[in-house]
């Protein structure tokens, strides 16, 4: 294994608080820097507070809560602009103090909208297509202590996509499965099973540890019961409550999920004989609207991720989303 990396210290790392793909990446950042202050973020919360003092650390407060102060910011599976609250103009922030402490801000995305809209000098790790966990586990394992690593150090997208990178086996399955690359080995079983279990350390160390093949294995059973009964909820409300939505100069097949939801949700009804052209879910969260748009299993030509920057949102061409206070569709 190669060497690890030495983290300074007064480190934060927010990541993406909504799925097991930032979840992931927070538990792979604790694994490798031990002490730091971890902040999880969503896309409905709001901005976290951050000022550079004249000493160049960053002061963070998150809903008037005083967070600390930071030499180093690990920003991960999400853009740095909307957890900051912060704009860029070309290639720099808009707002100087926060530029003055970019070359200490170390961000791991995969999110294509947020690679596309962001400066290409940020220092960290970004493959659209390829998770930010698993992107996360090569950052963490590289033999540099350097924010700006040879790229030859790193592995390139293809390496992940033939499976050529050493990583847990719960990493990488939890990362193709936040990407969509099903292949028939669990990683779908294994989202149920994580759900369905309860993520203590110890669970965290055979998960990340490595050596430990039986936990992967032992959840992907669990999970195949806990996916057979979601899946019969699952077509109940989608063939009861779901309707045809004419919207974006598109026919959706939209649903008011009532809560967490993919395409895997509309599986009952995505088919050609529906006639829609995309997937819509949206859902109230208590903050504001969450709206997802999927890929049609008939219809996956179509980039999404244009329509949800359009609204403030981002993401992949066939999984992406916004949040908004108005649904900006007749229901």
């Amino acid at each position: 294994m190669n060497e690890r990396m030495q983290i300074p210290n007064n480190t934060a790392v927010i990541y993406h608080s909504a799925g097991f793909d930032g979840v992931f990446c927070r538990e792979i950042a604790r694994k490798f820097l031990g002490e730091a202050r971890f902040i999880g973020w969503n896309f409905v919360d709001p901005p976290i507070q951050a000022e550079v003092g004249a000493d160049r650390h960053l002061h963070l407060i998150q809903d008037g809560k005083f967070l600390g102060w930071f030499t180093v910011l690990y920003v991960l599976d999400l853009p740095v602009d909307q957890p900051l609250g912060k704009r860029f103009q070309g290639d720099r922030f808009t707002d100087r103090e926060i530029e003055s402490f970019s070359d200490r801000i170390i961000w791991i995305d995969h999110h294509a909208s947020s690679i596309a809209s962001h400066p290409a000098t940020i220092p960290g790790y970004r493959i659209d297509g390829v998770a930010a966990c698993r992107l996360a586990w090569q950052w963490f394992l590289r033999p540099s202590t350097d924010c700006h690593p040879l790229a030859s150090i790193l592995p390139a997208k293809q390496d992940f996509v033939k499976r050529q990178v050493a990583e847990p086996l719960a990493v990488r399955l939890v990362g193709e499965y936040d990407v969509w690359d099903h292949r028939g080995d669990g990683d779908v079983e294994l989202q149920f099973g994580l759900r369905a279990t309860a993520l203590d350390d110890e669970v965290w160390r055979r998960l990340l540890g490595g050596i430990d093949g039986a936990i992967v294995p032992a959840l992907i059973e669990h999970g195949e019961s806990a996916k057979f009964y979601a899946d019969q909820l699952n077509a109940e409300h989608v063939k009861s409550a779901s309707f045809l939505l004419h919207w974006e100069g598109l026919r959706w097949l939209a649903l008011n999920t009532g809560g967490p939801a993919n395409s895997l949700t509309f599986a009952a009804k995505d088919v050609p004989e529906t006639g829609h052209d995309a997937i819509l879910g949206f859902r109230w969260t208590g903050k504001a609207w969450m709206v997802g748009l999927y890929h049609a299993s008939h219809r996956k030509e179509l980039d999404l991720s244009k329509i949800a920057v359009r609204y403030g949102g981002g993401g992949h061409r066939g999984a992406c989303g916004f949040t908004c206070s108005i649904l900006p569709f007749v229901l």
